[in-house]
């Protein structure tokens, strides 16, 4: 039964995409992005929490200098998931859960954009440039 369901909303995301109706196509965009998002962080998350529990140790118990260790900009959560550093890898999750809205906003223009709906692309275009600014000019990228 699980099945017959599956298909049958793959057939309306198809029938959707097709031009059919194209508020219910970026309707169907932003779910699978959203969707995703979530699924995927929470994902890493989890490994991340695996392979804190494998090592036996938080990363956290030396005070101070521990704390210091934690990956606080983008070149050493990346360093520390090549090194499968437990902490790091939470933390790619959580930039990726940080990410997922910023990239709806980007299918938005790409689904406006489809529908033709102009004055839509520009107000989230702006929207994209106010977050990608924000997140330039915050201590994200440092």
């Amino acid at each position: 039964m699980k099945k017959e369901t599956r298909e049958t909303e793959e057939d309306r995301a198809k029938a959707a995409l097709a031009d059919e109706d194209p508020a219910r196509a970026t309707e169907l965009m932003v779910s699978v992005v959203l969707r995703s998002g979530v699924l995927i962080s929470a994902g890493v998350i989890v490994i991340g929490l695996i392979l804190l529990v494998m090592r036996g140790a938080s990363g956290m118990d030396g005070g101070i200098a521990s704390a210091l260790a934690f990956p606080h900009t983008f070149a050493s959560v990346f360093s520390g998931v090549a090194r499968l550093d437990p902490l790091a890898v939470i933390s790619l999750g959580l930039m990726l859960i940080i990410l997922t809205p910023v990239s709806r906003v980007a299918v938005s223009i790409v689904a406006f954009a489809m529908e033709r709906d102009w004055r839509y692309v520009a107000i989230t275009a702006v929207v994209l440039a106010v977050l990608i600014v924000s997140f330039a000019l915050g201590k994200g990228g440092s």
